[in-house]
């Protein structure tokens, strides 16, 4: 046998026992856990979503738990599991939350017109209120009426399909109890009869330019 037949066996013996690997880590092994080492990590469990399921697995890979919800999941303190509805976390209409064996305790749907919530979610006490309320991100339309009644200079876009980022707080009754939008914190100097004026934008910190240079009001602004 010469060194070349030598070195494409072991070489085949290698992939062979790689590909065995894997296909034991998927078939029989911990779920998901391809290497753990207790000295160096704390004790504890992770949580994902995978194919519209949650799994809650320990350090071993065990799975622990799972629920018939699995988007962009948030296990809650209460043990209860808060993810959206369906869709993904680039989109979705609303907001489902589940017990520990998998009933719906509470569900919200983002009804407005105009409002997409996307990626982020969190659930909070309110101390205001003295109860739990939810937090999430969503695409909010803006028109060219608005755009243009907000200072937009008209030869920076056409201002059609604007969609800029709100957060939204509702409450477990579903009722939207707060709102902070990028667009209603903007300013301008470009039309001084509107009353977000500014001389100098630099005089405005915390305030951002409507007609920023290079980056007119379009879909996605500011991602």
């Amino acid at each position: 046998m010469t060194l070349m037949h030598r070195t494409l066996g072991i070489a085949l013996l290698v992939a062979s026992g790689v590909t065995s690997l894997h296909a034991y880590e998927r078939v029989q092994g911990p779920t998901q856990l391809i290497y753990w080492d207790s000295s160096q990590t704390y004790n504890g469990y992770t949580l994902f979503g995978a194919q519209g399921n949650t799994y809650l697995i320990d350090m071993q890979g065990n799975v622990v738990h799972t629920w018939p919800l699995g988007v962009n999941p948030r296990l809650l303190p209460n043990g209860d599991l808060l993810d959206a509805t369906s869709g993904n976390i680039s989109g979705f209409p609303g907001f489902t939350e589940l017990d520990w064996n998998g009933n719906t305790v509470w569900q919200y749907t983002e009804a407005r017109s105009g409002y997409s919530p996307h990626n982020d979610f969190l659930r909070i006490y309110n101390p205001k209120l003295g109860t739990n309320t939810t937090l999430y991100i969503a695409n909010k339309s803006i028109n060219y009426n608005q755009c243009i009644a907000a200072g937009c200079n008209p030869a920076n876009s056409p201002y059609t399909n604007v969609t800029v980022d709100a957060i939204v707080e509702v409450n477990s009754a579903g009722n939207v109890i707060w709102e902070w939008c990028f667009f209603d914190h903007g300013c301008q100097n470009y039309d001084s009869g509107k009353s977000n004026y500014v001389s100098s934008i630099s005089s405005a910190p915390g305030r951002i330019d409507l007609n920023l240079a290079g980056r007119p009001l379009t879909n996605d602004w500011l991602h």
